[in-house]
């Protein structure tokens, strides 16, 4: 049972995290019910749906408790002191995932700039959540390192929604400009 105050709940990390992906979420939301384009709109409410699943995983640090399962099983089965590889093995994964899926996106929605723009956030927000879960000491340090009253992690969750946000309406301008 969580017995943490709401200040302590709501802390200013969580409340910038939660603040940028309201604002993803909206941006994706508006654009897939305004899109004149099935296809933007389809593209609109599949990234709605992920901004609006991180905004869960923030509010109810689900990445924690997914994080604390893996541990738990790791630690059981004797594998926890030997976790270093594997998790760098498992980032390099991802930074290829992420690098051909960005890649993709731009050549199937080249018409569309905006749209790759708001992919390439989405997968910003996809990594950095996969690498939280991940949770190597080294990306830790930097992604949990303080910079004011915030932390990095707080800066590249609301960069990655400034992108997906700007992306995704910027797409919706030019096909309702073009008519597409």
């Amino acid at each position: 049972m969580d017995t943490r105050t709401a200040a302590e709940w709501l802390n200013p990390v969580k409340a910038g995290g939660i603040a940028s992906y309201v604002v993803a979420s909206v941006s994706c939301a508006v654009t897939a019910v305004r899109a004149a384009s099935l296809r933007l709109s389809r593209l609109a409410a599949t990234l709605g749906l992920i901004q609006t699943a991180l905004l869960l995983d923030i509010a109810f640090d689900w990445r924690w408790k997914l994080y604390g399962r893996l541990k738990e099983l790791a630690v059981a089965r004797h594998w926890y002191e030997d976790r270093h590889w594997p998790q760098v093995i498992a980032l390099a994964v991802l930074g290829l995932a992420l690098g051909l899926a960005a890649v993709a996106a731009s050549r199937r929605f080249r018409m569309l700039p905006g749209a790759v723009w708001a992919i390439a956030g989405t997968l910003l927000s996809v990594g950095c959540w996969t690498a939280e879960v991940i949770s190597l000491h080294a990306t830790d340090a930097v992604l949990y390192h303080p910079a004011g009253r915030i932390m990095v992690i707080s800066y590249l969750w609301g960069l990655a929604c400034v992108v997906t946000s700007y992306g995704i309406l910027k797409a919706e301008a030019k096909v309702r400009r073009l008519d597409l």
